[in-house]
């Protein structure tokens, strides 16, 4: 479902491996968009890998996602276990080596490779995430409990019939509005006693607001499919809003939104 949902948001997605982490990154013109970890050791039963040093045990690869996803879609119906391994096929690939179940006593194998390409390391600081305070008044920011996503997703849906982009709206005591404007008027939906996260020396703030895209906010409402226990906004005053997803301690999702300039 990670990989399937990435490959309907962007064409490419640059995989990075370690040693502890596999992270997915979607970027925009260099500007992240999507940044998805996930633990190997909750997936995989074994997980190996070595990078370019052992002070740099890290490696960054490029794919086509949907060739990706179709890859791993291939798996759900008859797939017993499945093998991924970096090969080199005259070009690099990702390779699937999957065992299928199968009614007779022969042992059957499907392969496929997805071609990648191999960045190189004096590109890596353009795939890394960008690092955003969770506390810091001097950026005019404040973080809350985002309300379940099929809600959001239900007033998303029927907004983006109405406008092409909408405002959040955030305050310290936990309300989140989402609003609209339509033929001289506003349209308001109110969410209130929500959690909010801060430290304790923070002061109150006034309402916190950004302006964004509603079609790049229904991308991430569509994460819903994951059944996140936990969903964060991070809102800076009128330059972006980061959402953070978690499920469980397994996978945890990081989507930025731009603020557009009012």
């Amino acid at each position: 479902d990670i990989v399937s949902t990435i490959s309907r948001m962007a064409k490419y997605c640059v995989l990075q491996l370690t040693p502890t982490e596999l992270c997915f990154n979607v970027g925009d013109e260099h500007i992240p968009v999507l940044w998805a970890v996930i633990l190997p050791q909750h997936f995989f039963a074994e997980y190996i890998m070595s990078g370019v040093t052992e002070q740099e045990n890290k490696i960054y690869l490029e794919f086509d996602a949907s060739m990706f996803a179709r890859s791993l879609n291939s798996l759900r119906a008859m797939a017993k276990s499945v093998k991924i391994k970096l090969t080199n096929r005259r070009q690099p690939c990702l390779t699937f080596e999957i065992d299928l179940t199968s009614l007779s006593v022969d042992a059957r194998q499907c392969i496929h490779d997805v071609p990648v390409k191999l960045i190189p390391r004096r590109d890596w600081p353009e795939h890394k995430m960008p690092d955003i305070p969770e506390f810091d008044v001097a950026l005019f920011q404040i973080s809350l409990e985002m309300p379940q996503l099929k809600y959001l997703r239900y007033i998303a849906d029927r907004m983006k019939n109405i406008n092409s982009q909408l405002t959040m709206i955030a305050n310290k005591r936990g309300t989140l509005t989402i609003t609209v404007d339509v033929n001289y008027a506003t349209v308001s939906t109110h969410f209130k006693g929500l959690q909010i996260y801060e430290d304790e020396e923070e002061q109150e703030t006034d309402d916190i607001s950004a302006t964004i895209n509603i079609k790049k906010l229904s991308m991430f409402l569509g994460w819903d499919i994951l059944h996140p226990d936990s969903v964060k906004c991070n809102l800076l005053q009128e330059k972006m809003v980061k959402l953070t997803l978690d499920v469980g301690d397994h996978v945890k999702m990081h989507y930025f939104i731009p603020a557009i300039a009012s």
